[in-house]
């Protein structure tokens, strides 16, 4: 199956030089997972690591929606 993500990020990879890459930050996406493991196949040194500001914001607009957080605010 063919994943415009991960062409799109080896082609960039290739621009720019893999030995110049350590990791890749991304959300958790569906097609973001599908286009990390194909990066990482072909790239073994080049990490995925998770983005903590999404995340966080992930959570906080969670904890916003709670009815307590929306009496205080």
């Amino acid at each position: 199956m063919k994943n415009l993500l991960a062409e799109e990020i080896e082609r960039i990879i290739e621009i720019i030089g893999s030995s110049k890459f350590s990791a890749i930050v991304t959300n958790a996406g569906a097609n973001v997972q599908a286009a990390q493991r194909v990066i990482t196949e072909k790239y073994p040194h080049i990490i995925n690591i998770r983005c903590i500001v999404h995340a966080v914001n992930l959570i906080s607009k969670d904890i916003c929606k709670t009815q307590f957080v929306d009496k205080m605010l």
